[in-house]
Order: C-alpha cells, then sequence, then structure tokens
C-alpha cells in the first residue's frame, strides 16, 4: 500500500514536467511532451481528446479520483503550493474534516452550458488544462495568444487570466490544500459524483483504528473524519498520504468494504 503514494508522485512529476514542456514548446514540443496534452480531459477540445476522457472516466469508477492526483496540472500544482506552504510555520497548521458543498456542480453545470453553445471564455478559464495554459502565459505568451486571439478578446486576456489563477491556487492551497479540486473544478465535481460508487475506494478499518487522527490532519481533501471512521470518496483525489502514514496500516485502498472483524455483540442461546 505504501508504494501506491511513490508510484502516484512519480507520475504526477513526470505529467506536470511533460505538460511545461508541451506549453512552453508549442509545436516544437517532443512526442513525450505532447502526450501530457492529450492525455488531459478536456470538454473544450473533445475532438483530440475524446479517447483520454473515455479511459479516465473509466478509471474514475474503477478507482476514484486518480487522474486528479497524477495527470491534472493544476493539482499538481496546488500540491506544490500546499507542501510549500507547510514550510511555513504560520501556515503549517493540521487540516481538518470539511463538510462537503454543492458550489462544484454548479461551476460544473455552468461549464457544459457554455461548452454546448460554444461560449468558448469561460472554458478557456475554468478548465484544468487551460487554467495551466494561462498561467504559463504569463512567461511565454505564444502559449495562449493565438486562442484568445480568435476568441476576440485578445492575448491579454489569457495572461490576466493566469496570474489570477495562479495567485487564487496559491492561496487557497496554502490555506485548505486541493480547495480548488474539491470545491471548484467542474472535472472534479464530474468524478466526484460517483462517490462511494467506484469499484476501488479508500476505507478505514475500525478494528485497527485507534484514533490518532493522523489521517484527517494530513488529508488535503479534507474528506478524512476519523472519530466517524469515514472517508467521502467523492471528493478523495487518491494523493495516498493517509495510507502511507497511518502507523496502524487501518486506513487502506481496497475494492471491499470494511466490517468490523470484533463483533459488539453477540447472541448467546438460551437452553429451554
Amino acid at each position: 500500500m505504501r508504494q501506491l503514494r511513490v508510484i502516484r508522485i512519480i507520475l504526477a512529476v513526470v505529467f506536470f514536467t511533460a505538460s511545461l514542456l508541451c506549453l512552453t514548446a508549442a509545436g516544437e514540443a517532443t512526442p513525450m511532451a505532447r502526450l501530457a496534452e492529450r492525455s488531459q480531459i478536456m470538454l473544450s477540445a473533445i475532438s483530440i481528446t475524446l479517447g483520454a476522457t473515455l479511459v479516465w472516466l473509466l478509471a474514475s469508477f474503477l478507482f476514484g479520483r486518480v487522474y486528479c492526483s497524477t495527470v491534472c496540472p493544476v493539482g499538481t500544482l496546488s500540491d506544490i503550493f500546499w507542501r510549500c506552504s507547510r514550510l511555513i510555520p504560520r501556515l503549517r497548521r493540521p487540516m481538518k474534516y470539511a463538510h462537503p458543498s454543492r458550489t462544484g456542480r454548479h461551476v460544473m453545470w455552468i461549464y457544459l452550458l457554455c461548452v454546448l453553445v460554444g461560449f468558448s471564455a469561460v472554458p478557456f478559464i475554468i478548465e484544468p488544462w487551460n487554467i495551466m495554459r494561462n498561467i504559463t502565459s504569463i512567461w511565454h505568451p505564444d502559449a495562449v495568444s493565438q486562442t484568445w486571439i480568435q476568441i476576440g478578446l485578445g492575448a491579454g486576456t489569457g495572461i490576466a487570466a493566469g496570474i489570477v489563477s495562479l495567485l487564487l491556487i496559491a492561496v487557497l492551497s496554502a490555506w485548505r490544500g486541493r480547495e480548488f479540486c474539491t470545491r471548484w473544478c467542474p472535472l472534479g465535481a464530474a468524478m466526484g459524483m460517483l462517490g462511494d460508487q467506484t469499484i476501488w475506494h479508500i476505507e478505514i478499518d475500525p478494528d485497527r483504528c485507534t484514533s490518532c487522527g493522523l489521517c484527517e490532519e494530513i488529508c488535503r481533501s479534507q474528506c478524512v473524519k476519523t472519530m466517524s471512521r469515514y472517508v467521502d470518496n467523492g471528493r478523495c483525489v487518491r494523493c495516498f498520504d493517509c495510507v502511507a502514514r497511518c502507523p496502524e496500516g487501518a486506513i487502506r485502498f481496497q475494492p471491499n468494504r470494511n466490517r468490523p472483524a470484533t463483533p459488539l455483540m453477540t447472541r448467546k442461546k438460551v437452553k429451554s
């Protein structure tokens, strides 16, 4: 189980690096860098990413939001900001469970409506891959200039959107970890709708758990509630930090549901 976190980190680093290379190299990007773009879920460019979108929908049904923890560049950027904030004593505070919000679903429906009617500006501002494109344009304007010119808003719009997005993600990540991913991202909301219906999910073994609270304190998605032995798998981005760091091995990524191994009450037969 501990190896899952290592694999996730390696994949995130590879795809994040490839994404930056793809966005900064533009037409001169290597095939490996181009693969990062074609691996994204982009409904605004569904003609070139339909296969990847279907693959990730299937993967989300099987394993949950693994896309968010490995391939999505905004998710990895959020993790980088969150890790950096841990180095500042005033920001190094334990996380705690937060109740789910329906904001993400509202954003998702607005996003889908704009995609269907062809209002491109909104998807190019809130879609994760396009957010990364806008952020990249801060130092490499060619990354989005053509796109925004075609929309009719000018290249400066993309740069402005990139600056605002970078600041918001930095603040949200330092404050509440994967706040953008669990509350504002339209793609995250779509994948999160599967909730506990995914085949593989994070479960807490009630017989092993000692209520130390470590899993809740390190959960960047704020979806673990130690006292209730509960994990909101709809918001869990599958970072596997809790799985790797649980001292009792009580929290696992598994296909079956946990049941207490120690019966709380037993029924005794009464002799007549």
